[in-house]
């Protein structure tokens, strides 16, 4: 395999990721100043951004290499992603908000949100003891909770529920992120890339539907025992699942399953048994306990919120919360900042010596950019 000057794959064209159509989209990687690196995965990266000498209008910008993409059939994931954030999902406060998309020669690039409070992880290390308190663990599984069944309920998956995945706004409350690994229900190949993806895939058209949707995706310590020994379908009990064992994680310091090596870890999760710390000063309510157990069970239909999505609500563990639909409306708990303008973030590339522009000028292009690659 040859490889070009700056280590890219050069056996795969990028230009048949997304291919060129007569609108010309303007916006570039140049346009925007790098704060941060805030996030890694295997094919992408997040950076804290902004337009070059406009400090206070600043996104999550994740970077995407187009012949990775295409070498490890990456691409109907990104076309989930994508799609999912620009039509079933918009608009919900519950799911980080996709701002623009745009790409280069190598390189995908969507303009997401950016939230000031980082992850759940983020926080959960911060904390006093490594673990959270009871109350406040109750407002973020809640807000997760409403957001996972939200997406359920518009035939989205989303498999790969931690605390990772979990963000936080300026004001302390939770959004859905990372979409990658999310199982669409009610697919539609709107895109160039959606189409590329359906092109490029090796999977034959005789392969199951029971074997598509069991796929192994996620993140072992929060996957579904069915998911790892592939005998059902991937169902919302799934996200059911990884919601008790960040419930765990998140009031504990630690996740109930793992092992030595991811394989371990896997036989442990088969196995389903695991115990509360009872030292280090956690102290892990009956109720929350409850909660925990009738999420972590072996049996998907079993599951609590499964045959019934509203009894997940109405179980102890929330029971001072009355009206679901005004989660949002309620004061968050006070978190750290990992990123924003408050933050003690520093820029990390060289500021642009001149304005590129008026807002509206910019709000201009990011529409032109966006309706551009839509018609993709």
């Amino acid at each position: 395999m040859s490889s070009s000057d700056d280590g890219r794959s050069a056996d795969v064209d990028p230009s048949e990721i997304a291919p060129s159509t007569s609108t010309s989209v303007s916006l570039s990687i140049s346009d925007f100043v790098t704060v941060d690196t805030i996030g890694e995965g295997s094919y992408s990266d997040v950076r804290e951004v902004f337009v070059a000498n406009k400090p206070h209008e600043r996104y999550a910008l994740k970077i995407m290499d187009k012949s990775h993409i295409v070498r490890e059939r990456k691409a109907k994931y990104v076309a989930t992603e994508r799609t999912l954030l620009a039509t079933r999902l918009a608009g919900y406060p519950g799911v980080a908000k996709l701002c623009f998309t745009f790409q280069d020669t190598y390189s995908l690039y969507m303009g997401l949100e950016l939230c000031p409070g980082g992850d759940l992880y983020w926080q959960l290390k911060r904390s006093e003891g490594g673990f959270m308190p009871e109350s406040k663990v109750k407002f973020y599984i809640a807000e997760t909770l409403h957001a996972v069944q939200y997406c359920h309920d518009r035939g989205v998956i989303h498999r790969d529920i931690k605390p990772e995945n979990v963000l936080l706004d300026g004001e302390g409350h939770v959004k859905l992120c990372d979409f990658g690994s999310a199982l669409d229900l009610k697919p539609e190949a709107t895109s160039a890339l959606a189409l590329l993806a359906a092109h490029t895939s090796k999977t034959s058209q005789k392969d199951s539907k029971e074997k598509r949707n069991s796929s192994f995706v996620g993140t072992a310590e929060y996957c579904a025992p069915e998911i790892l020994d592939a005998k059902e379908e991937a169902t919302t009990a799934v996200d059911l699942w990884s919601i008790g064992i960040m419930t765990f994680q998140l009031l504990t310091g630690r996740v109930p399953f793992k092992g030595e090596t991811e394989y371990l870890t896997m036989q442990a999760v088969l196995k389903g048994k695991y115990e509360y710390p009872v030292a280090g000063g956690v102290d892990v309510s009956s109720n929350a306990k409850d909660f925990i157990d009738r999420l972590l069970v072996q049996k998907p239909k079993k599951r609590l919120g499964f045959e019934n999505s509203s009894s997940i609500r109405s179980h102890a563990f929330f029971g001072k919360i009355k009206d679901w639909s005004k989660l949002r409306e309620a004061t968050a708990p006070s978190v750290l900042h990992e990123t924003g303008v408050n933050s003690d973030a520093t820029v990390t590339d060289t500021d642009s010596d001149t304005d590129s522009g008026t807002d509206e000028v910019w709000r201009a292009r990011v529409a032109a950019a966006t309706e551009a690659i839509d018609r993709l």
